[in-house]
């Protein structure tokens, strides 16, 4: 699993989605709702072990308000996600908190990222993935973050599709959390976006993978 070489090299100079996007429709693909649930297009989620979760109890499901709301303003430019940021310790330690609970087993996949974002605003990075490659991604908001969202993204310049999304409440959001990570079915070529719902903010975004994967 690897981000796309110009992503890791020049994060810092990243350009906004391209404007092709503008005139093309926007569509969710078929989110996995249920641990083990696969979508049969793009990716599956990994059934997680988690200790926080009774072994009966059904992981959470995304909310569809968070993916209506993402599309609804997805034409408008993104920011780019930077190394550049400057976290206060809080951000920091909060960040560090989350992983811990997340990604036990795995490491990070590049460098932190970050952008301030205000209410209804994103931040993006263009990412790519080889076939079984499996990704846990960790966003953390800062001061101001009340509802935060993760999603990854397909299909610009054409349709534009939803693979995957966090189904988490609050400041903070993950995908393929909990000890365990998502596995794509097929390569992958598309963004990884953090979108401000609710509040505003400073937000860290690092993505990790499995050492036991690594080939």
């Amino acid at each position: 699993m690897r981000f796309a070489s110009r992503a890791l090299a020049c994060l810092a100079l990243l350009p906004a989605c391209g404007s092709q996007a503008e005139t093309q429709p926007l569509v969710v693909d078929p989110l996995p709702a249920r641990r083990g649930r696969t979508s049969s297009r793009v990716a599956s989620a990994s059934a997680p072990a988690s200790a926080l979760r009774a072994p009966d109890e059904p992981a959470p499901v995304p909310d569809p308000e968070a993916a209506r709301l993402f599309l609804e303003r997805y034409l408008l430019p993104p920011l780019p996600l930077r190394t550049d940021v400057r976290p206060s310790r809080v951000l920091v330690l909060a960040l560090d908190g989350s992983v811990r609970g997340e990604t036990a087993g795995m490491s990070a996949e590049g460098p932190r990222l970050g952008a301030t974002l205000a209410e209804g605003q994103r931040a993006s990075v263009p990412v790519s993935f080889s076939a079984g490659a499996c990704l846990t991604v960790v966003a953390q908001g800062g001061l101001g973050v009340v509802e935060l969202d993760l999603f990854l993204t397909t299909g610009e310049p054409g349709p534009v599709r939803i693979v995957a999304q966090d189904a988490r409440a609050g400041p903070t959001a993950v995908i393929g959390g909990e000890h365990d990570c998502f596995t794509f079915l097929e390569p992958f070529s598309g963004h990884l976006s953090v979108f401000m719902r609710e509040g505003s903010g400073l937000v860290l975004v690092q993505p990790f993978r499995p050492v036991t994967r690594e080939r």
